[in-house]
């Protein structure tokens, strides 16, 4: 029962941290959203659709790992994927909605800003992991 009640409290708060972090970078680039409650549905397809695109995007990123070019290359390779699927669920998530109209530009930066949060927080789960050949 305690595990359960970590798990439930583990989702909260990162559902919670994800729109709290969403509902800052709207502001930023001007975006627009009709009420607080399409920005948490808008919330939930985005992490719902990170959730399925993430095997995907780490097929790549081994494939990319398997090819055995240049270290530099296959790490840019890697960071370019990632930031595309992050977008790619962002804009996803985007077209779903109606109540929400955000840029192509706005896009791109909240993908861009979630992609550097998460290699700050997380520095070598997910770098540091290509980098060993």
């Amino acid at each position: 029962m305690k595990h359960f009640a970590i798990c439930c409290l583990s989702v909260v708060f990162v559902f919670s941290a994800h729109f709290l972090g969403i509902s800052i970078l709207f502001h930023l680039p001007g975006a627009f959203y009709q009420t607080v409650g399409s920005l948490l549905l808008f919330t939930l397809f985005y992490i719902g659709l990170t959730f399925v695109m993430e095997p995907a995007e780490k097929l790549l990123i081994h494939s990319i790992k398997l090819l055995r070019i240049n270290r530099r290359i296959t790490v840019f390779a890697a960071e370019i994927i990632t930031i595309g699927c992050l977008w790619a669920a962002i804009f996803t998530a985007d077209e779903l909605l109606d109540d929400i109209l955000l840029t192509t530009s706005a896009e791109m930066m909240i993908a861009v800003s979630f992609f550097t949060i998460d290699k700050i927080l997380y520095p070598r789960q997910r770098s540091g992991s290509l980098l060993q050949f």
